[in-house]
């Protein structure tokens, strides 16, 4: 074992966050958590209770029981009453011990409730914030709170949102990547009626309107091509009846989803256009399984290079524009080289900012403030 290795023998990490849930928040906290574990340290969870959280669109539990050391101990608060509403169980935060207290933001947490016990926290170990929030006016109650450190996915953060706030916070701000969880032993998964045609796939719970652009890219290949386009819904289905489109009901854990990409084609991740600042935890979840990626070219993924005609680590194409889309599908359709080129980009994409490296990032970090 290095001698860096050793300096983080025996830490507790506490992260407060959405747990085990279909959601960016969580699984954020997922794969950087139990990356610790894997290292060495200890974690505790302090996760929302499952009938507040789940009051959130964006918030269904996985088909996963939660592991022993998850402690459900607050309930989150509703997005127009935030930052007021809901509760937590101050009292196990406080009679816990831990080496640092990493608090992942959303737009439900209930942060009036937490500045009344920041202070005490930041007694026994350095508090630190993850920036999931897109808008500055979603930004301002947690900036009220005297962090040790502030994580941020990318500079847009700093930027757009958190500059506003002067050098008091900027000074605080650290860049850590949204890590890419990296699985080497994964077997492909394919419906035998599915095996000798090509399979688009897609997985999630996005609004219907999100998935218009490739249902109706899809409906003019199909007077050409032979496909099937599996969906994967973790809620109900979606209304559209096209004899290609396969759907299944299911809220499948990260190794199960990395089986059923490798066992398709090409991934088609919707997603809606916005203004606000964001990234793609879909992507960084699904990067490494080598499957080319077809996105709109929104603000989720304007930070990763394509060459001027939408492909590189993913394709890019414009969003609304189905023809555009047309013609990059059929192209990944014909084109096997093409496709293995992009896959080959993929998975060193991935590896640049792998699960490994994310979470070495902040025990470096956690290491900083004297722990």
């Amino acid at each position: 074992m290095s001698s860096s290795a050793q300096v983080f023998n025996d830490m507790k990490i506490a992260i407060m966050s959405r747990w085990n849930a279909t959601c960016g928040v969580s699984l954020h906290a997922e794969i950087i958590g139990r990356k610790f574990r894997e290292l060495g340290h200890d974690v505790i969870v302090y996760a929302p209770t499952l009938e507040s959280a789940d009051a959130d669109w964006h918030h269904r539990h996985i088909d996963v029981i939660d592991e022993p050391w998850v402690h459900r101990v607050f309930e989150e608060t509703d997005e127009c009453l935030y930052p007021a509403g809901g509760s937590i169980r101050s009292e196990e935060l406080l009679e816990d011990d831990y080496d640092a207290f990493i608090l992942e933001s959303v737009v439900r947490f209930p942060v009036n409730e937490f500045k009344r016990i920041a202070s005490k926290i930041k007694k026994k170990a350095p508090l630190i914030l993850v920036m999931h929030l897109g808008y500055i006016r979603d930004v301002d109650p947690f900036m009220e709170i005297d962090w040790d450190k502030i994580v941020v996915f990318d500079s847009r953060y700093v930027k757009e949102i958190l500059s506003i706030y002067g050098r008091r916070v900027e000074e605080k701000t650290v860049e850590v990547p949204y890590p890419c969880p990296i699985f080497d032993d994964v077997k492909p998964i394919r419906l035998k009626s599915l095996e000798d045609v090509f399979l688009f796939f897609t997985f999630g719970r996005q609004p219907v309107r999100e998935y218009l652009d490739y249902v109706r890219a899809l409906r003019r290949l199909s007077e050409k091509y032979d496909f099937k386009y599996l969906i994967i819904r973790s809620d109900r289905g979606l209304p559209f009846r096209d004899r290609w489109i396969i759907q299944r009901c299911e809220r499948p854990e990260m190794k199960m989803i990395h089986r059923y990409l490798r066992g398709s084609d090409v991934h088609l991740l919707p997603k809606g256009d916005t203004r606000a600042v964001v990234i793609s935890s879909t992507l960084a979840q699904t990067i490494y399984s080598g499957v080319p990626i077809v996105v709109p070219d929104t603000r989720h993924f304007e930070l990763i290079p394509v060459d001027e005609n939408g492909f590189g680590p993913i394709v890019k194409y414009r969003i609304g524009d189905t023809h555009d889309l047309e013609r990059k599908l059929s192209t990944l359709m014909e084109d096997d080289d093409l496709r293995r080129r992009i896959s080959k980009m993929a998975r060193e994409y991935a590896k640049r900012y792998s699960d490994d490296f994310v979470a070495k990032k902040f025990l470096n970090l956690i290491k900083s403030l004297g722990v």
